[in-house]
């Protein structure tokens, strides 16, 4: 699994996405444990060791050259612990909160935080995103958010946008119509005070990946996020 990983960020063909020998180590425990167990525990339908390392470990990887030392960053709607696991375990001096509300998947979480042995810089936090986002411990505490195959991008602007500082960023993982939902996201960027920047592309076996950037210009109104499910229900 080691070198399935290698030679997957080795195709990426980008000086940006590096990894040491002990995070390449951590990196395919992680996905060992999600072949054996993704399945079973409903965290994943990817059953391929192939699969897993390019859609679970490296994709992941993609927004790690905006992370640096001494980030605070959560991952939303974190799932089986994607894009966080991976991003904490290339990105050591910084400290990330995987929120998932899922009580199974949190608890998949922590249990991967422990045996990778990086829980003094990640967290699980079962609890739902706009819960979160209201809670004065983390909203506007963070300089990253960062969000994989959650939803729409106006939605992850309203869910995100209010956890960030002032002039910290969103960064979610898109694919080909990244334009068109940057389209649809003018009314979310103008309530939630933030703006689209320029994007980080990258391919991964042929298909171009995106990470679209989303700073935050001001203090988000505190009537966002709205009441739980009404950001995805029902998108500014």
């Amino acid at each position: 699994m080691k070198e399935l990983i290698r030679e997957c960020i080795r195709a990426i063909n980008d000086p940006l996405i590096t990894v040491t020998d002990e995070g390449l180590t951590k990196l395919a425990r992680f996905a060992e444990n999600l072949l054996t167990y993704g399945s079973e525990r409903g965290l994943t339908s990817l059953t391929k060791p192939e699969d897993i390392v390019r859609e679970l470990i490296v994709d992941s990887l993609g927004a790690m050259s905006f992370i640096g030392q001494g980030q605070r960053v959560a991952d939303i709607g974190s799932g089986a612990g994607v894009p966080g696991i991976p991003l904490s375990i290339v990105r050591p001096d910084s400290f990330f909160i995987m929120v998932e509300s899922q009580t199974r998947k949190a608890n998949w979480i922590e249990e991967q935080i422990l045996e990778l042995g990086i829980e003094d810089k990640a967290h699980a936090l079962p609890m739902r995103i706009e819960d979160v986002a209201h809670s004065d411990n983390w909203r506007g505490k963070l300089d990253f958010v960062v969000a994989k195959a959650l939803a729409g991008l106006p939605s992850l602007i309203e869910l995100g946008v209010p956890l960030l500082k002032n002039n910290g960023c969103l960064l979610a993982y898109k694919g080909i119509k990244m334009q068109e939902e940057i389209e649809q996201s003018a009314e979310a960027l103008d309530k939630l005070h933030s703006q689209v920047e320029e994007p980080y592309q990258y391919t991964l076996e042929d298909r171009t990946r995106y990470i679209c950037v989303v700073r935050k210009l001001k203090a988000t109104p505190k009537g966002y996020p709205r009441r739980c499910g009404m950001p995805q229900h029902n998108p500014l």
